[in-house]
């Protein structure tokens, strides 16, 4: 099975080959304030568990294991190397040490069309259609995170009043006649749902309202950063269906904008990034020492970002049993078909519901 790669810290990447050579390059002056230089010489790359590496400085990855590329911090590579990337249609994420999206690599080895392009953009210019579209996304969004709540409801978290409110703002939503009401309604469910957060949790955290630039505490920094790597998820599933992720529906699209991404991330924030965030807090993986506040701004240390990309990587590739499928099929595939389900609504004008849990 294929897996992304997580890439943390001082790292050259180059071709060998059909495999990619991670060559860890430490220079203690290099050391970033925030991480002792204790932590800056541990294991920097998180690996799938299929991938089996040869221990050392140097790792071997056969280019055929390898789903995508994220790289965190400071990451060396040259066009040559692009170009093998490219030959394998492997996208690359680059991000800051901090979690900060900088950009993506996309393959230009696809086959694109144009029909596809002509019909996703009258699609939008559907007011029509693409509302109805858009109010998809929010509720599945908000019905994900009533999934979420439910979960834990049934452990004994009092959340009642909490569901109850996201029932009626899905009211709303399916009344909404513009896309500004609909991203008011969505806003006002994510106040709701994040305000049920601090009764979910086990441990004592710091959490009463999403914060986003700079997160603010530990639990806004795990937000931001599991929300980073959905994005570049649904970036890549995005690039395998031949949608462009520059046309989204409930996100507007502008310069340097992949709003599709965002709309289907919309979808799967809560089934990836909150459930990761939930066992890494309850289980006490990471904790508020985890975490370094300066000038209101938080920051992970290099330990729990590793920690919960690899949390979030092992989501993505839990099996679940979905309706109508005879196997179980990961969460990363059950994004890429979603993707196929919008592009069957663009092409064929089947009917889009977006996927909502069953549990």
């Amino acid at each position: 099975m294929k897996q992304n790669i997580y890439l943390f810290s001082d790292t050259l990447i180059k071709r060998k080959d059909h495999s990619i050579i991670c060559e860890k390059i430490c220079r203690k002056n290099d050391v970033p304030e925030e991480d002792a230089w204790e932590e800056y010489e541990k294991e920097e790359f998180v690996l799938g568990e299929d991938i089996q590496l040869p221990a050392g400085d140097k790792k071997y990855i056969p280019i055929e294991s390898i789903e995508s590329i994220l790289t965190f911090g400071s990451v060396r590579f040259n066009s040559r190397f692009l170009y093998f990337l490219s030959q394998n249609q492997i996208p690359l994420h680059v991000f800051s040490i901090k979690g900060n999206y900088a950009g993506s690599f996309i393959p230009s080895e696809r086959n694109n069309s144009g029909s596809i392009l002509i019909s996703q953009v009258l699609l939008f210019r559907n007011q029509l259609k693409r509302l109805d579209v858009a109010k998809q996304f929010v509720l599945s969004a908000i019905g994900n995170a009533q999934a979420n709540l439910k979960y834990h409801f049934n452990r004994g978290a009092h959340l009642s009043d909490f569901m109850q409110s996201l029932d009626e703002i899905k009211e709303y939503v399916t009344r909404a006649d513009s896309i500004t009401e609909l991203m008011g309604l969505e806003g006002t469910a994510k106040k709701c749902y994040y305000s049920a957060w601090a009764k979910i949790f086990k441990f004592p955290v710091e959490f009463t309202s999403r914060v986003k630039n700079p997160p603010n505490n530990l639990i806004n920094a795990l937000i931001s950063y599991g929300n980073m790597i959905v994005y570049s998820v649904c970036l890549n599933e995005i690039y395998h269906t031949r949608l462009y992720p520059e046309i989204g529906f409930l996100h507007e699209p502008g310069e340097a904008k992949l709003s599709l991404s965002y709309d289907i991330a919309e979808i799967f924030k809560p089934l990836i990034t909150d459930r990761t965030i939930f066992k890494v807090i309850n289980k006490n993986m990471i904790s508020e020492n985890d975490a370094v506040i300066k000038n209101h701004k938080c920051i992970l240390k290099k330990s729990a970002r590793i920690t919960f990309a690899q949390e979030i990587e092992n989501k993505l590739l839990t099996k679940i049993q979905i309706e109508g499928k005879e196997k179980k099929i990961t969460y990363r595939r059950l994004i890429r078909e979603e993707c196929y389900k919008l592009l069957n609504y663009i092409l064929n004008q089947e009917k889009y519901e977006a996927y909502i849990t069953k549990w």
